[in-house]
């Protein structure tokens, strides 16, 4: 429990103080939030928590908190809105006040419940809230609830991380200068900059002129036959013949052994990594619903080449386009496709995602229909920093093939212009956890999870080189499963 307590203000002065245009990965998340159209939508903030080591006094937690908001300009940041002559900008503050708030308790949960009651308010309101939580042997947890403008996934990491040390050793700030986002912003439009933007536009073109228009066709021919022989999960039309029904989401999360043990046999044999097995999977079984064989969608990349972006507190990730065919002979095709995908994606991550929208627009009316690129794959384990020594839980991992096969239903939730979301996630006891989220009026419930287990009949099948009857899974099929599960929240 969390108790009512007081709140310790933390004054700034003499700091440098910038005004900047956006960054590009600051543009992407600050236009998403602009999109977010109420609470129920998907939570894009982080929380983080970690536990005081004892001995340690609240001045010292203060400190702390006080040495992260001095270091980082993004946790003393505002942003403003652009007007119709201009674009939205950052103001670094040099000089401010935030308020700590000193909660009686041990519940970290709870005490970030209470951080994230309320919206940031980017314009008047710096994106982090702090809390510590004491109890009669002194500080216990502090708690950070950051804005995903201040920070990415990778980001969050680092803070943790030097958040850890100096609540160790309060003289564990980092040396040296620390790159700065307002300073990233600036480079961005210098001559390598718009270079970068220009051959990722020029890559860009090309993917897009060759995509399908959608993952998710009106169907004419409802329940078409596959490639490989097989049917639709469902009629893809289904749903889409009532355009104006409103859109209702549903999101399911799916742990496999046997998935995991044979996305590693695979990822061996075509020499890619695992994370591209299910992205691949996803693209296959999406174009085998579609009657396509090809794919397009987007992956997030962390966009961290490099020690001095490693070492940026900020969002530096970006959506990347992928168009890979999914049609070859057998599975390792398609990973093996989606991997140069990726490699070739990834050499082009670094552009504006103002003119790309341009782009997408553009190349629609070349092509004289509307492209819908709403399928978008996020693999978190790649957004999150090098892990060091200590950070885990203490706990091996569950080996190959242990964790038994279930689905579950998780709290729905929604993300803007997309209509298929998919994680991939490794949970505290080191289980791969994946996480489908759908607007079910072009993948319905029971689609979504079927998708799961053909994913892993898919890549069961292809590392075994031989078929796997449903006869031979568990007596209680955990497809009956309807557990509801609190969201996973990046």
């Amino acid at each position: 429990m969390t108790g009512a307590g007081e709140e310790v203000v933390i004054e700034f002065r003499g700091l440098r103080a910038v005004r900047a245009p956006l960054t590009w990965g600051q543009q992407v998340i600050y236009r998403a939030l602009q999109s977010r159209a109420d609470r129920a939508h998907y939570d894009y903030n982080q929380r983080l928590s970690l536990p005081v080591p004892e001995g340690r006094a609240l001045p010292d937690v203060i400190d702390a908190v006080r040495a992260l908001v001095t270091v980082h300009e993004s946790l003393r940041t505002l942003y403003r809105d652009g007007t119709a002559d201009s674009a939205p900008y950052q103001e670094v503050a040099g000089e401010g006040r935030l308020a700590v708030r000193v909660l009686h308790g041990d519940d970290p949960a709870a005490a970030l419940d209470a951080l994230a009651a309320t919206d940031f308010d980017l314009s008047r309101e710096w994106g982090v809230r702090a809390a510590v939580l004491t109890g009669p042997g002194g500080p216990r947890h502090l708690a950070l609830y950051l804005s995903h403008v201040a920070v990415d996934g990778w980001a969050a990491g680092l803070v943790v991380r030097q958040a850890r040390a100096l609540l160790a050793d309060a003289a564990a700030v980092p040396a040296g200068p620390v790159p700065q986002p307002a300073d990233l912003a600036v480079a961005e439009r210098s001559a390598a900059g718009r270079t970068a933007d220009r051959r990722a536009a020029a890559y860009q073109r090309s993917l897009l002129l060759r995509a399908p228009r959608t993952m998710f066709p009106t169907a004419a021919d409802p329940g078409r036959a596959l490639p490989d022989g097989g049917r639709a999960l469902a009629d893809p039309g289904e749903t889409l013949r009532a355009p104006g029904r409103p859109p209702e989401w549903a999101h399911g999360e799916f742990r496999s052994g046997r998935l995991e043990a044979a996305a590693r046999e695979v990822a061996a044999r075509c020499r890619a990594g695992e994370e591209t097995v299910y992205l691949a999977a996803l693209g296959t079984l999406l174009a085998r619903r579609a009657g396509l064989t090809r794919c397009v969608l987007k992956t997030i990349f962390a966009n961290r080449i490099g020690a001095e972006r490693q070492a940026m507190v900020a969002p530096l990730a970006s959506d990347v386009l992928l168009c890979f065919d999914v049609g070859g002979p057998s599975f390792d095709d398609s990973v093996r496709a989606a991997h140069l995908a990726k490699l070739r994606g990834y050499a082009r991550a670094q552009y504006d995602p103002a003119r790309l929208e341009r782009l997408v627009a553009e190349v629609g009316r070349e092509r004289g229909e509307q492209m819908d690129l709403s399928v978008l794959h996020n693999d978190l384990g790649a957004l999150a920093p090098p892990r060091e020594d200590g950070d885990g839980d203490g706990r091996p991992a569950p080996g190959p093939g242990t964790v038994a096969t279930s689905f579950r239903w998780a709290e729905p939730f929604r993300l803007p212009s997309v209509k298929l979301y998919c994680d991939v996630r490794t949970s505290p006891r080191g289980e791969r956890v994946l996480g489908i989220a759908a607007d079910t009026r072009y993948l319905p419930r029971p689609d979504l999870r079927e998708l799961f287990f053909r994913m892993e009949e898919l890549v069961v099948t292809a590392a075994d080189e031989r078929q796997h009857p449903r006869d031979q899974q568990d007596p209680q099929d955990p497809r009956d499963t309807d557990e509801r599960l609190p969201v996973h929240v990046r």
